[in-house]
């Protein structure tokens, strides 16, 4: 079990990876705020299901994730400060 996921609170807001809504008495609350690597979105703050915390809170950035990518085309003529 994942020590992060142990020490946040409960919610019982949707988990951010799944959808997973906790809805009987039985049924886990998830977790939040919990800080994860999301490979197209980078870092995210938000709610956790215990079987998606198991697999996202240990990931970290890796080269080729969509996240990490330079976005800025350089055979673009638009400015990127325009963009802002």
């Amino acid at each position: 079990m994942n020590e992060r996921f142990s020490r946040a609170h409960l919610t019982f807001n949707f988990c951010n990876i799944c959808g997973h809504i906790p809805k009987t008495r039985n049924d886990e609350p998830n977790r939040a705020p919990l800080r994860y690597w999301d490979p197209d979105d980078g870092w995210i703050v938000g709610s956790l299901c215990r079987a998606c915390a198991d697999e996202a809170l240990d990931r970290q950035p890796k080269e080729g994730d969509f996240a990490t990518e330079d976005m800025h085309d350089e055979r673009t003529d638009e400015d990127p400060g325009e963009a802002l």
